[in-house]
């Protein structure tokens, strides 16, 4: 759940220990590499003072936390106890902690520890509530420190998701944690609600619904939760995804006949026509500079995905195998496009460079859709019918480590995205 300024007041940082230039980073990690080394770290039990009961619980969920959160990332292996008398030689960085409880308040000091050069490399300390959010902050905050001063880039520990929950009565949207933790349902009904996108500073989000009967697009302020109408013109008002800047988006509008893209405001006015036929052209997706789209057209009889040059318009044709291609997303690296393809009659997901070639298929279980990534481009999340159910799950941008993340009640979960790491 979001909290208030006055509310994350509680969790500051005091100061820093040791401030590390951006440029000393030692290691570049590519999550998509054939094999992946993991990297040994151990999280040491924390200090205490005092040294009580109630505190040593408080210490072990925030190690707890640490370690879930940079398991998940995937390129960490958490030494838990020590394999033998020479495991020194194989942890490469240590994490410590020290917990100090002042009556209702704890001041937590953590630091990374480079374990073969036996130098502190940084640390921090928060001080804050002693309540579980607060605690889950504290964690998530020093998790992307530490992979931020490991790899040289950040991590995805303070990201949101958002997602739809579905049954026969009500269309729900739901936001949780990265890790599908402190999951939130934020608009119930029966009205059909479909693409939900949080915007790049994570202060909105925007969806389709069904709402007035006919599909309109929607923003969410995700402060106060108001809701206003964004685009309500005649036809579908559909597909929308944020640029990069934050302050406009491409859409798909059939106001003038046909179901074309276009790129309208944060108020919903048309800025400019992007394509006019032939056939269907949908789901749009930004490069990372926000220079070109790839988007779903069937302009040759079955549904493909084709990049556009926004400024020039030019449009060249991308996938070329299988006859059913769709819902593609433009990686934040850039340089891969994840989408749905039909394979065997089934939905599974597929990744391709944006200058073409051979498609790589990630998934073969069940139907699997909505890919969306991670902020890093390390990840992919996406829905599956795996187990029977629509759930939600999540793999690293090569097809490894699929696992499960949230799986609803009543209700099957789909249409998932993955926001911003900016919820501080």
């Amino acid at each position: 759940m979001f909290r208030s300024k006055n509310l994350l007041v509680f969790l500051f940082l005091l100061f820093t220990l040791l401030e590390a230039k951006a440029g000393q980073a030692r290691l570049y990690i590519d999550i998509t590499a054939p094999i992946l080394r993991s990297i040994p770290i151990e999280i040491k039990a924390f200090e205490t003072s005092p040294s009580t009961f109630e505190n040593r619980e408080l210490s072990k969920k925030i190690q707890k936390i640490l370690k879930n959160d940079l398991d998940f990332h995937g390129f960490f292996k958490i030494i838990d106890q020590p394999p033998n008398e020479d495991y020194e030689t194989v942890i490469e960085y240590i994490i410590t902690g020290k917990l100090v409880r002042m009556n209702d308040k704890i001041n937590v000091e953590l630091r990374l520890f480079d374990a073969r050069e036996k130098r502190m490399i940084t640390g921090r300390r928060y001080r804050g509530s002693k309540d579980a959010y607060t605690i889950r902050k504290i964690a998530h905050r020093f998790t992307d420190l530490v992979v931020r001063e490991i790899t040289g880039e950040g991590g995805v520990s303070l990201s949101k998701i958002t997602f739809v929950g579905s049954d026969k009565k009500n269309k729900s949207i739901f936001i949780a944690d990265f890790d599908g933790f402190n999951l939130e349902r934020l608009i119930n009904g029966p009205a059909i609600k479909i693409s939900p996108r949080i915007s790049p500073d994570g202060k909105w989000i925007v969806y389709t619904s069904y709402g007035s009967g006919k599909p309109h697009l929607y923003l969410q302020d995700l402060k106060n939760r108001s809701i206003r109408k964004l685009a309500t013109y005649a036809g579908i008002n559909i597909s929308p995804s944020w640029h990069p800047s934050g302050d406009k988006l491409a859409v798909t509008l059939s106001k003038d006949g046909n179901p074309d893209l276009y790129i309208i405001d944060l108020n919903g006015r048309v800025i400019e026509r992007l394509t006019r036929g032939p056939g269907i052209n949908c789901s749009p997706s930004w490069s990372p500079d926000g220079k070109k789209l790839v988007f779903v057209s069937d302009r040759y009889g079955t549904p493909q995905l084709f990049i556009m040059d926004v400024e020039t318009k030019k449009v060249r044709r991308l996938t070329y195998e299988g006859k059913y291609n769709t819902d593609p997303q433009w990686s934040p690296r850039g340089t891969r496009i994840v989408y749905v393809g039909r394979s065997n009659g089934m939905f599974q997901i597929f990744t391709i460079s944006p200058q073409g070639g051979d498609p790589v298929q990630l998934t073969y279980s069940g139907n699997n859709e909505n890919p969306s990534w991670s902020p890093d481009g390390r990840q992919i999340l996406f829905s599956s019918d795996r187990l029977g159910k629509k759930s939600i799950y999540v793999m690293d941008a090569n097809g490894r480590r699929q696992r499960r993340l949230i799986t609803l009640k009543k209700q099957e979960a789909l249409t998932p995205f993955w926001g911003p790491n900016t919820f501080k």
